[in-house]
């Protein structure tokens, strides 16, 4: 089997879902100029991406999810030298 490309090779915290998986690109936990700023949704069987945002920032946690009226968000983790942490919601669509 060919695993496809799947992001940048750094460490980051992912996020599994029934039929997705979140991967950011890290936040050069161990070379500071490593790391990048892209969050992806990856099709869990294929490894296809099928969703890409540019957070603006390095992702620096897990991804986490919830629910509220019945609508699903991801809610990331990110920062930057020099910049305060911060999370940033995303909505999945209907």
């Amino acid at each position: 089997m060919v695993i496809p490309r799947t992001g940048h090779d750094d460490r980051a915290g992912l996020l599994v879902t029934k039929s997705l998986l979140f991967a950011g690109e890290g936040a050069g936990m161990f070379v500071a100029s490593e790391g990048g700023n892209m969050f992806r949704a990856h099709d869990k069987r294929t490894g296809e991406i099928l969703w890409e945002m540019d957070l603006g920032l390095r992702q620096t946690g897990l991804p986490m999810s919830y629910a509220i009226g019945g609508k699903q968000y991801i809610l990331v983790p990110a920062g930057s030298p020099g910049n305060a942490g911060e999370f940033i919601a995303l909505a999945l669509a209907d």
